[in-house]
């Protein structure tokens, strides 16, 4: 279909350009051949008559230091130069001298004047007569006969031959019009249908004109302007693209923060409903709830989870939100370990948890000590909760000179985590218990925070299953 179009407007263009082309020769050939017809017999009569003038205007002004016969050569030259007759006669009309005649007697004469004069009336020509002085001679005549017959037959000539030079002309009028409009379209349809493929958003192919004029300019702005849309379109696809994953992002973003707030709701919910139902049992005294001593500490043990709860949301949206400011300094890690095993003993006594502790002395990074104290208590701490009863928990610290590091590991024995829920753990309220009871398990948000403290302090990680456990593997940069 395009290429009918592209030549429909082949056809189309090269047919103005070649009508237009075909007219303006025509018409500077019939131009030309009035031209000549109608104004080269006037142009040349008048050429003629001034050549005539001015050559008997020399003779009679060098005449008048020569004789009759020291002129004879003089006449002669100027009767072959300008193809006349000229001759000398006195004032009763007796010719005297011409080229053609010797000096002759009257009766001669008079019958060449009678014969002269007779032409002189049947043909168009230049005849003028003028008074000249010779040295010898005075009272003189000198008469130039001329005729311009020639040029009429030229003309005549020129009206016969008037179709064969038609016929030329049309044959090379309408050839160089085809072999012009042919070669000036082509370059143009060349950058029409380069054109077209650009408006069709296809910018595979530069337009490639030769040619060192406007065209050759023109093709090169079309390409600088290709170049310039294809570049702000794959500017704009990148911008769409990235609008779309901001879009996206923001999606899941708001998905989370509504399942947060959800999940926020029913983790004080539901002590709220507990704390509630014993303080109303205890007003109204019913049944079991008389013993009030009992039912306030459990009230009391409520409150501090919900507090433990709302202190660890407020440390997630500041982590979230780098409201906080990093004080980072050279942080003995041995001793900060030592000091969180000591506060988490308890709980490990509790389940009859082992704990095998291999922390050598003073081995420093250069950190934040508290959020790393957060950070290792809640992996420390959830090592410890969600090992089975009589299991171990075993803590080594080491150093790695050749890699320049220090590698801290934890590792719980007696439990499996799926593959695919490992780095689950690290969403907010994500726990692998779904009843979330709080007796079986947290709030989900130990790990997540474990997760920002560690990004936020650029600190490599790891969370796998390992032979009969589970293993967190913290590394740090030593210090040199």
């Amino acid at each position: 279909m395009n290429r009918i179009v592209n030549f429909m407007k082949m056809k189309k263009i090269t047919y103005k350009l070649f009508m237009i082309t075909s007219l303006i020769l025509l018409s500077f050939a019939v131009l030309i051949y009035l031209t000549l017809y109608f104004f080269l017999p006037t142009f040349y009569e008048q050429y003629k008559t001034n050549q005539l003038q001015s050559g008997i205007a020399e003779i009679i002004h060098k005449s008048k230091s020569l004789t009759v016969r020291e002129a004879k050569e003089l006449l002669d030259e100027y009767s072959k130069e300008n193809n006349a007759i000229i001759y000398l006669q006195e004032k009763n009309g007796n010719i005297i001298y011409s080229p053609s005649f010797n000096f002759q007697g009257n009766t001669q004469s008079s019958i060449i004047t009678g014969k002269t004069s007779q032409n002189e009336e049947n043909v168009n020509a230049f005849n003028h007569s003028l008074p000249i002085q010779f040295l010898n001679e005075r009272n003189l005549m000198v008469t130039v006969f001329a005729t311009f017959q020639p040029i009429d037959e030229a003309s005549q000539v020129l009206v016969r031959f008037l179709p064969y030079i038609s016929i030329i002309v049309v044959c090379i009028g309408l050839g160089s019009a085809y072999l012009y409009s042919r070669f000036i379209t082509k370059p143009l349809l060349y950058i029409n249908e380069r054109a077209q493929k650009m408006a069709n958003l296809d910018f595979s192919e530069n337009i490639v004109v030769r040619s060192n004029d406007e065209l050759e300019e023109l093709s090169n702005s079309l390409n600088e302007m290709s170049n310039n849309l294809q570049k702000t379109m794959d500017d704009l696809r990148i911008a769409n693209e990235q609008l779309k994953d901001d879009i996206e992002r923001e999606r899941k973003i708001e998905t989370k923060r509504r399942e947060f707030f959800a999940t926020v709701a029913h983790e004080l919910k539901t002590p709220l409903t507990v704390m509630k139902g014993y303080i109303e049992g205890m007003i109204y005294n019913i049944g079991p709830y008389e013993n009030r001593d009992f039912y306030l500490e459990k009230n009391h043990k409520i409150i501090e989870g919900m507090e433990q709860l709302v202190r660890e949301i407020l440390s997630m949206s500041k982590l979230e939100q780098n409201i906080f400011k990093i004080q980072m300094k050279e942080t003995n890690l041995s001793n900060l370990i030592e000091t969180i095993m000591k506060d988490l003993v308890f709980f490990a006594s509790q389940k009859e948890i082992t704990v095998i502790n291999k922390i050598p002395p003073n081995l420093y990074v250069f950190s934040d000590n508290d959020l790393l104290e957060k950070a290792f208590k809640n992996i420390i701490h959830n090592a410890i909760m969600y090992s089975p009863q009589g299991e171990s928990v075993y803590l080594e610290l080491t150093e790695d000179s050749k890699e320049n590091q220090i590698q801290i590991q934890v590792i719980n024995t007696g439990v499996q985590i799926k593959a695919e829920e490992l780095q689950q753990l690290f969403q907010p309220f994500y726990r692998l218990e779904k009843s979330r009871n709080r007796n079986t398990g947290g709030s989900g948000l130990g790990l997540y925070i474990v997760k920002q403290i560690f990004t936020s302090l650029s600190i490599n990680y790891s969370f796998n299953n390992v032979e009969n456990g589970i293993r967190f593997l913290v590394t740090f940069p030593q210090i040199k």
